[in-house]
């Protein structure tokens, strides 16, 4: 891993960015007054306008395996599923972005309404949309339309998983492995050539049963092998300077909903490390206990969703300290869950991750929080760097 710990925005005073999330308080009122669905869709119509809505953040790079993020600070699945904002999360400042999660078929997501709640006393999101998705085929000429050149340095991933719909017609768990390998592999293939990275999302609390499929012993050499080794045919056949690594987003509790241990975390890991399936991981989604708990009206055994957010972060913070003493310091490690203020990208960064996504977080702060988290992480480094 490589850092260059000198912020190319000398003259600019630290914390810059704090004055444009205090302006979103004026937004607000009027925002909480949407439904969340529509207001999220309403701020993917304005990142597609060719204007910059908050000042362009430091470029800060870090590198990993030969891929450059120009700052640490991503934008999580789920914000744009179908690539269909890149340009306006090119100019918000995000080092890099998580696409997805692109399905290989189109999907109108989970139906049981409500399915998505702001929880704005504990500045949470509540969701159960569930893969909603235009498909691979949308997503990759979306991609394309924003080529490598054009991106100013953002890396973007493939956030990539099963089809609930197919899965719902699996009529035994070897069968569901089944369409996940070749569900997975189809996405790699359509998808390798745009870009930089791949995220396996088998940690999603909105399709029934998914998540007891990352806790299956068979997961890593029955399915997760012969697609790692479909990408790195595509490297050689393409001839690609640097690997296309492949990582997997972990789920903030196990199957049985209860909190991760030492033990049941490294009992899911394991297999993946052994395999060498994956150079990494991102931690965390979105979690079903914590909806269990808050949104006990609208939750059942079946599709509770999840809830991110300022709820999320106490247990996302202490689920990548134990991923990072599981998987050493070679893997990759994103954080994700809860950062609302610059300062939590930093406290992630102490845990042991090496990049940090946000997503509700904006949703409370404003656009400018990932600028906020960008020149947090560039003061952190000029500190130690002294």
């Amino acid at each position: 891993m490589q850092r260059n710990l000198h912020s190319k925005s000398a003259g600019r005073p630290a914390f810059f960015y704090p004055e444009f999330m205090l302006r979103y308080r004026h937004v607000w009122p009027i925002i909480r007054l949407l439904p969340p669905e529509f207001a999220h869709a309403v701020g993917l119509n304005l990142l597609r306008l060719p204007i910059r809505f908050v000042p362009k953040p430091p470029n800060d790079p870090f590198t990993w395996r030969g891929i450059t993020f120009r700052n640490q600070i991503g934008i999580a699945a789920g914000f744009d599923k179908n690539a269909a904002c890149l340009g306006g999360i090119e100019r918000l400042g995000a080092g890099f972005a998580e696409v997805g999660t692109i399905l290989i078929a189109p999907w109108k997501g989970n139906q049981v309404r409500p399915r998505m709640l702001r929880l704005s006393e504990c500045r949470g999101i509540w969701n159960r949309l569930g893969f909603t998705s235009r498909g691979m085929s949308a997503a990759k000429a979306r991609l394309a339309a924003v080529p490598r050149d054009r991106r100013n340095g953002m890396v973007i991933a493939a956030n990539i998983g099963p089809h609930p719909g197919h899965l719902k017609q699996a009529g035994s768990r070897t069968e569901a492995l089944d369409i996940v390998r070749t569900e997975l592999k189809e996405l790699v293939n359509g998808l390798h050539s745009e870009v930089d990275f791949f995220v396996i999302n088998l940690s999603s609390p909105n399709t029934p049963g998914l998540r007891s499929l990352l806790q299956d012993p068979a997961l890593a050499p029955a399915v997760l092998i012969p697609v790692r080794e479909r990408v790195h045919q595509l490297d050689r056949e393409t001839a690609c300077a640097a690997s296309t690594p492949m990582l997997v987003k972990l789920p903030p509790e196990d199957e049985y909903r209860e909190p991760w241990t030492m033990d049941s975390l490294s009992a899911v890991m394991n297999p993946l490390l052994e395999a060498d399936v994956c150079r990494g991981f991102v931690a965390i989604n979105t979690s079903t206990r914590l909806a269990q708990k808050l949104v006990p009206k609208v939750s059942n055994p079946e599709l509770a969703g999840g809830v991110s957010g300022d709820p999320l972060r106490s247990e996302a913070l202490r689920i990548v300290s134990m991923v990072r003493k599981i998987a050493g310091r070679e893997r990759l490690l994103i954080g994700c869950g809860g950062v609302m203020a610059p300062q939590h990208a930093n406290d992630f960064l102490g845990a042991g991750a090496d990049l940090v996504e946000v997503y509700s977080g904006m949703i409370y702060a404003g656009p400018g929080l990932i600028g906020g988290c960008a020149e947090a992480v560039n003061a952190r480094r000029r500190t130690s760097d002294a």
